[in-house]
């Protein structure tokens, strides 16, 4: 099995991006992590925000960017995330209007097709991240099945491994039975439940999360980046603390 690379969504530590976000890329690359997954650009420009990570050799693989500041101008999200570096550009959510069964399900496909059309063009593939809610089922398909049937090549999944089990799926069996569909996996653990009010976002290795075993499901169905997300910290850690004991603990099962 080949070590897949670990970059890490920055809402994890929107806080400490606010704050100084130029210092918070350079501690991220000293925690080990290879490349990072947009939320925003704290008030830089491409230029500027080009030049940092460029000199960290941390990449800008992915970015999330909601629907309607896509659909604005969809050609020049295409060319801003094309000269960022980005590979790919993902949904981060959807309301259950927007999706199967939904009122706004036949604007949701259409726009999304054109969206799609547009990154292509400049070689980038769009993505859908994933909450429980798409897990429901619609006509005998999860909400994610029917998505990615009624777009076809239109879209990709970026699988979140925590509403996925939340929503009652096995995430490994769920990256083996989408093999090809999922080219990035957000890893993110947790312990507790929602039903009694006791779940809360953890670091990996200190949930209920089995990451040996999702490493192995991941490069089987093809991944290529692993992200760690924690959208939450631990109570009496800081983000950057979760994101390093994330990634110490990843980096030390992919040894």
């Amino acid at each position: 099995m080949k070590n897949i690379p670990v970059a890490l969504q920055l809402y994890s530590v929107r806080n400490d991006c606010k704050s100084d976000f130029p210092a918070t890329l350079k501690i991220i690359k000293e925690l080990g992590y290879d490349g990072v997954e947009l939320a925003g650009f704290q008030g830089l420009n491409i230029s500027e925000l080009n030049a940092i990570t460029k000199d960290l050799g941390l990449k800008i693989f992915s970015a999330h960017v909601d629907r309607s500041e896509l659909m604005k101008d969809p050609l020049r999200s295409a060319e801003l995330y094309e000269a960022l570096g980005c590979d790919f550009v993902a949904y981060p959510w959807s309301g259950t209007d927007e999706l199967a069964g939904g009122a706004r399900y036949a604007e949701f496909i259409e726009t999304t097709k054109k969206i799609s059309r547009s990154l292509k063009v400049r070689g980038i593939e769009l993505l859908y991240h994933n909450h429980d809610h798409e897990l429901t089922l619609h006509e005998g398909q999860t909400l994610l099945d029917n998505l990615l049937f009624d777009l076809g090549e239109a879209i990709k999944l970026e699988l979140d491994v925590c509403w996925c089990k939340v929503g009652g799926f096995e995430p490994c069996q769920f990256l083996r039975d989408h093999k090809g569909k999922i080219p990035v996996v957000h890893f993110k653990d947790y312990t507790g439940s929602k039903e009694d009010g006791t779940f809360a976002f953890a670091p990996l290795g200190q949930g209920c999360q089995d990451v040996a075993e999702l490493l192995v499901a991941s490069s089987e169905c093809g991944a290529e980046w692993i992200v760690v997300e924690q959208d939450e910290p631990t109570d009496g850690m800081t983000a950057l603390e979760c994101a390093k004991a994330s990634i110490d603990y990843l980096k030390d099962l992919q040894k």
